[in-house]
């Protein structure tokens, strides 16, 4: 009777085949180090293989950790790319809306300053910077 199945390394792509959980004999199942996507099926004997049997996969979800002797509850780990992908969408979006509003408010402001009449308060500086740097 197969107790233990090995598939590391061998370039497997995909995801885990739920049929896997029909081999309730099985004691030993070593699925790191190939591409395998997707959510790792649950079942009582999926929940016991150790964490590196799943070791090596990024696209791979699911209970990660493996069940403790002594406690029977189940710890779902899922690393979801998405929410940072889409946090870091949210924020550029809110950057590019105020230096959108900075940049179309500044642009109105210094129109109306230098077209509706000549700012001679910016004159008097001007002047000013001029005298201290020919001295």
């Amino acid at each position: 009777m197969l107790k233990s199945f090995d598939l590391s390394s061998n370039k497997l792509q995909g995801r885990v085949p739920i049929e896997l959980t029909n081999l309730g004999f099985l004691e030993v199942l070593n699925l790191s180090h190939n591409n395998i996507k997707g959510p790792i099926p649950q079942s009582k004997q999926f929940d016991t293989f150790i964490n590196d049997s799943y070791k090596g996969n990024l696209g791979l979800f699911g209970l990660l950790l493996s069940k403790s002797c002594d406690n029977d509850e189940k710890t779902l780990v899922k690393f979801d790319r998405d929410d940072d992908e889409e946090d870091l969408n949210w924020k550029f979006s809110i950057l590019m809306g105020y230096a959108g509003c900075g940049l179309v408010l500044g642009l109105s402001m210094g129109y109306i300053v230098f077209m509706t009449e000549k700012p001679w308060w910016l004159i008097r500086i001007i002047e000013r910077v001029q005298e201290r740097f020919s001295k």
